[in-house]
């Protein structure tokens, strides 16, 4: 007897095929939805983090006042859990290519920041040269001559003519779109060059790279890992803080000691006794000896110089500093902060479809499970069928999830950014928590789904059970009590409304369950909505202006004036405004440090032709006054200010101060601060220096252009940096193109849930109604009428379902956007009316294609299944 109950138990499986998959399919796609963008966000910074420790990424950079030698490399190795290496680096612009490189030196004994060679070899003697991997997208080839000889004006190398052998990538620059800024050429670099380090005239080291030993078993990216460095470069700061005097003196001994022999030698020479002379004549230029007035000057100039000497200034910069490295994180949590919702939907439904799906099961099998009951069979005995299937329905669904989840979406994301980034194939490792709780939630929709279902049946006597279940019970709807409407619909119209709330658990799963679908798809189109928008509303409706022009000091009016001479020069050039730009911080209990830009107009009445100020909800504009400031609104978001507030900030040397908030605007990128000279001064107790100039072109200049005009800029001694919005905007465009596939990833992933929910509650109607539609085929409807009679339900309880689907999905994407928002941007709320209309003509299209299937079958009714009947 349990043999014959094993085989029916596998036979159930093979005779009920389509319910069986259709479970399957369901936990599939839950679970690979859910392990999927689960595990792209770890499986994204644990590829950057192994990528940093096979090329030993240093944890931080030095840079000192006076360079560092040797000398100075071995007193950063004395603190305690420091590797460090010396490296040189020099920046040249090739005039003639308008390009600028960032030229390192690098050998193969150089253990941190190793470079990946992706073509070629690395360069084994001075006339050899690699090349960054982005070069070659920029023309650059093997064995092709690489000459900056007419560019190299400092001589800062002893050749300037070498040999391409090979291209590399380096884990420092992980990004593709930028390699930093320089003081040289157009202010931003194009690519990076390695060349061995004897090739560089520079005394001393450009900077040191540092490990710190106790992190090389943290990843990157790590809370562990932040928290060390953190500790490591406090550690290290306070170590080159107590070296500095000793370095100091070591080096005033040092210039001492030489200046002492030019002394003596001078007084050999000339007979004079320095050490006679007044201080006076020691630093003027009056003579003992006419014709010694200049050499005396020298002396006293050095002697001067080594007596002001100051203690060298050592600034560390850590791995965030790197162009990408930060927002390669970002992007990663962008992607990890979408697994807080979605997946619970296609649970939710799930597990929804599956207790619908078993319930009907159980219902057919109801005259078995009394036959059982009656030959006495245990309920346990009774049940193994229906959990055995439930399990391996579930089971297998969360298997091929896993699979597809683990390995295959991680993939598709990150090919996504492959174009921002430079790194290696993602690794996608299994997670075991993320495994059990997906197989844990899967089999609870499965199995858990038809164990609620049975213990109701199996607590029946076998007698019921035997006897077929009673047909719920017509009932009046309240539209038939409005007879005004009741009495224009036809009979079939009558039936269908009839039909639907008769089956009310059918309509609400059918209708739950195409809302949840028709929510994501609309969430999907909606945050490429929101996050593709930002582009446009920052750069076109928001920013006016192209570029920016930053001194290193506030010029004089002379400097002004031949300043701007310069830029009347170029074509479509329409205007400059000067403002001062200062970066300010603020902080609070419940919100993380945020950097914020104070900017304050020369001129306030010009500031709109430059930028806008709105409501971002009324479109009211708003100007600067000498009341307040206006700040940005997610800043205002952050800290719950109102107009009338008043926000603190601190100063880079670490002063409070506070400023009343007279207006919010909108913006989507960065933090910003705008307030009026005498505002600035009233908070600040200074004048504002405008140190930033604003340009305004009548038409956007062409990239090429852009990059003519920043070299000629940059020829100008007291400019530090000259920079174009378009290089922003490409870069944000960029990280928006990549982000699409992600939303196409849910956007198909919710259509085919879509589908799966249609199918399956339209296959158990079917089959739930199969003597009711053989008997009206009996009553002589014809295939068409009876399709209709079917499909009228179909479609009312899809439109039904959109209705609600379009609110709950207009929530649903409000509340992704803040979980996905960062600190420092905000994307636009608004769903276009298209993304609407593309959401709900994607689930008509599905319950058209579930209509098609659903019709070959209902053409293959047999009518006597009417006589089938036990009434």
């Amino acid at each position: 007897m349990k043999r014959a109950m094993r085989r029916s138990n596998w036979r159930e499986i093979w005779q009920s095929k389509t319910r069986f998959f259709s479970i399957l399919s369901i936990i599939f796609l839950g679970v690979a939805f859910y392990v999927g963008l689960r595990a792209t966000g770890p499986d994204m910074l644990k590829t950057a983090a192994d990528y940093y420790r096979k090329q030993q990424l240093a944890d931080t950079r030095v840079v000192s006042s006076w360079g560092l030698t040797d000398e100075n490399i071995k007193l950063i190795e004395e603190a305690k859990g420091v590797k460090a290496e010396g490296r040189y680096f020099h920046d040249i612009n090739l005039s003639q290519e308008n390009q600028v490189f960032r030229i390192f030196s690098y050998d193969a004994k150089q253990t941190l920041n190793r470079v990946v060679v992706t073509k070629g070899r690395l360069p084994k003697s001075s006339t050899e040269i690699v090349l960054d991997d982005f070069a070659r997208e920029k023309g650059y080839k093997l064995n092709q001559q690489f000459d900056f000889s007419a560019d190299d004006s400092e001589q800062a190398f002893k050749r300037q003519t070498f040999k391409i052998v090979g291209f590399v990538k380096s884990p420092e620059f992980i990004e593709n779109i930028s390699r930093g800024n320089t003081t040289v050429g157009k202010g931003s670099i194009d690519c990076l060059a390695f060349v061995l380090p004897d090739n560089f005239t520079q005394p001393v080291y450009s900077e040191a790279l540092i490990q710190y030993r106790d992190l090389k078993t943290s990843d990157a990216y790590s809370s562990q890992y932040e928290k060390r460095l953190k500790q490591d470069q406090k550690n290290l700061k306070n170590h080159l803080k107590e070296t500095a005097p000793n370095i100091m003196a070591e080096k005033k001994a040092e210039q001492q000691k030489r200046l002492d022999q030019e002394k003596k030698k001078f007084q050999q020479q000339t007979q004079i006794d320095l050490n006679d002379l007044s201080p006076e004549q020691l630093s003027g230029l009056a003579a003992i000896n006419s014709e010694l007035p200049m050499q005396l000057e020298v002396l006293a100039r050095k002697q001067q110089q080594i007596d002001s000497l100051v203690e060298p200034e050592y600034h560390l910069f850590a791995r965030s500093e790197n162009p990408g490295y930060s927002e390669y994180e970002d992007n990663a949590e962008r992607i990890s902060s979408l697994a807080s919702v979605f997946p619970w939907i296609f649970f939710l439904i799930a597990a929804l479809v599956t207790m619908t799906t078993m319930t009907r099961m159980v219902e057919e099998k109801r005259n078995e499970l009394g036959t059982f009951k009656a030959l006495g069979y245990r309920n346990g005995e009774i049940a193994q069928k229906y959990l055995l299937y439930a399990t391996l329905a579930g089971g297998a669904g969360t298997l091929l999830g896993l699979v597809v989840g683990f390995y295959l979406l991680p993939i598709i994301i990150f090919n996504a950014y492959g174009q921002l980034y430079n790194l290696a194939q993602v690794v996608t490792p299994w997670y075991l928590s993320y495994a059990l709780i997906a197989l844990a939630v899967a089999l609870t929709c499965s199995v858990g789904s038809a164990w609620l279902v049975l213990r109701y049946d199996l607590r029946a006597a076998p007698a019921t059970l035997m006897q077929p279940k009673a047909p719920k019970k017509g009932k009046r709807i309240f539209l038939e009590r409005m007879t005004f409407v009741w009495r224009r619909l036809s009979f079939s119209q009558k039936v269908t409304l009839r039909n639907l709330f008769r089956y009310k658990q059918r309509m609400l799963m059918t209708v739950i369950g195409i809302a949840g679908c028709m929510s994501m798809i609309i969430t999907g189109f909606g945050l490429r909505d929101s996050i593709g928008d930002i582009v446009s509303l920052q750069f076109d409706k928001l920013w006016h202006y192209q570029g920016t022009t930053i001194f290193k000091e506030t010029p004089s009016a002379d400097q002004e004036k031949k300043y701007v001479q310069q830029l009347e020069t170029f074509s479509n050039y329409q205007d400059h405004l000067p403002v001062s730009l200062e970066t300010f911080t603020a902080q609070k209990e419940t919100v993380s440090k945020q950097e914020i830009s104070l900017s304050v107009p020369k001129e306030n009445n010009r500031l709109n032709e430059f930028l806008s100020f709105r409501n971002r909800k009324t479109n009211k504009q708003y100007s600067l006054t000498d009341d307040g400031v206006i700040i940005n609104e997610k800043l205002a978001k952050l800290f719950d200010l109102q107009k009338g507030d008043t926000l603190k900030i601190k100063s880079i040397a670490g002063e409070d101060y506070k400023v009343k908030v007279a207006a919010i605007s909108e913006n989507y990128v960065g933090h910003f601060i705008y307030m009026t000279p005498s505002y600035y001064e009233k908070t600040f107790d200074e004048k504002p220096e405008f140190n930033t100039d604003l340009l305004l072109f009548s038409k956007e200049p062409k990239r090429q252009t852009e990059d003519q005009m920043a070299k000629q800029l940059m020829e100008n001694s007291e400019i530090a940096n000259v920079s174009f919005m378009s290089k922003s905007r490409d870069a944000l465009k960029d990280t928006v193109k990549s982000l699409n596939i992600i939303m196409w990833v849910l956007i198909i992933s919710a259509g085919l849930l879509a589908f799966i929910v249609l199918y399956n509650l339209t296959n158990i109607n079917v089959s739930e109604r199969i003597r009711e539609l053989s008997t009206i085929k009996v009553l002589g409807f014809y295939d068409g009428e009876v399709v209709r009679y079917v499909y009228r339900e179909n479609i009312l309880l899809t439109l039904m379902g959109i209705f609600f689907g379009l609110f709950l999905g207009k929530i649903e994407h409000g509340y992704i956007l803040k979980t996905v928002e960062l600190d420092m941007t905000m994307f636009s709320p608004d769903i276009q009316p298209l993304s609407y209309l593309y959401a709900s003509l994607i689930t008509l299209f599905f319950t058209l294609i579930v209509g098609v299937i659903m019709y070959f079958r209902l053409k293959k009714i047999d009518m006597i299944e009417a006589l089938k009947a036990n009434e």
